[in-house]
């Protein structure tokens, strides 16, 4: 490496150990208000460092003329859709509450990266539905991988924004749900899912990665305590809206 290349990369190592540094002080907790967790946990939040992402709210996935819909029966479709209104839920809280908010578009199908979908408008099943469609100013990233931060600048929008703990929503909760969570907490985000505003097509898939998620994060042996860094608290929506409830609107 040269010793542009180098400085780069130190300047990358020392930038992840502050971050670290800074997720393990007692002061990362502070915040206007508690959510009530799964296991008796609680996480954190505040309208000025807390955002809320929305993962794929797309007709491509909720609708059984989208790309991914079609290949699934009605009634799977019809149980993914049903989450619909609890993400439309959150996402109202969120905005009363005054948070940031982010939504993602997903290019990745599967295997597949569609490269013709990169002007959003050539195919409408593609945009967000109705209920979740962002407002101005609200945070849209099109991505390429299923998780919403290695292939967008969304690290860097919510960093601006002064952003460290990340409610999470929307769907699908075994794919691109679970990769955001993880590339989140690699990034020193603490994370909370909210676990009835997200779905899959199959309720054991979403039951098994809400297990992922939550698993390490409470087990006994979690020597460090760690608050939504390993992988990330799991809540109910009517406890997030609580919580919300506490925050003082506007940024």
């Amino acid at each position: 490496m040269n010793e542009l290349t180098n400085r780069c990369v130190s300047s990358s190592k020392q930038a992840m150990v502050r971050r670290s540094v800074e997720a393990a002080k007692p002061e990362a907790l502070i915040a206007e208000a508690q959510v009530e967790c799964f296991h008796d946990r609680e996480f954190p939040v505040s309208s000025s460092d807390t955002a809320l992402v929305l993962i794929d709210m797309q007709t491509d996935f909720l609708s059984k003329d989208g790309r991914l819909g079609k290949n699934y029966s009605d009634k799977r479709v019809k149980q993914l859709a049903a989450t619909e209104a609890k993400v439309a839920a959150l996402l109202a809280a969120a905005r009363r509450a005054g948070m940031t908010i982010a939504h993602s578009r997903s290019h990745r199908y599967g295997a597949d990266v569609r490269r013709d979908l990169c002007v959003p408008t050539i195919d409408p099943t593609y945009d967000f539905v109705d209920s979740c469609k962002p407002r101005p100013g609200e945070i849209v990233v099109d991505k390429w991988t299923f998780g919403a931060f290695a292939s967008t600048d969304l690290e860097t929008q919510l960093r601006r924004a002064g952003i460290k703990r990340i409610l999470l929503g929307g769907i699908l909760t075994n794919v691109c749900i679970m990769a955001t969570a993880v590339q989140a907490v690699d990034r020193f985000f603490r994370v909370c899912l909210v676990e009835d505003a997200c779905g899959a097509f199959d309720p054991a898939w979403h039951e098994s990665a809400v297990e992922l998620i939550n698993g390490p994060q409470t087990l006994k042996e979690n020597h460090h305590d760690s608050v939504g860094l390993y992988f990330g608290e799991v809540a109910k929506l009517s406890d997030v809206e609580t919580a919300l409830g506490k925050c003082g609107g506007g940024k």
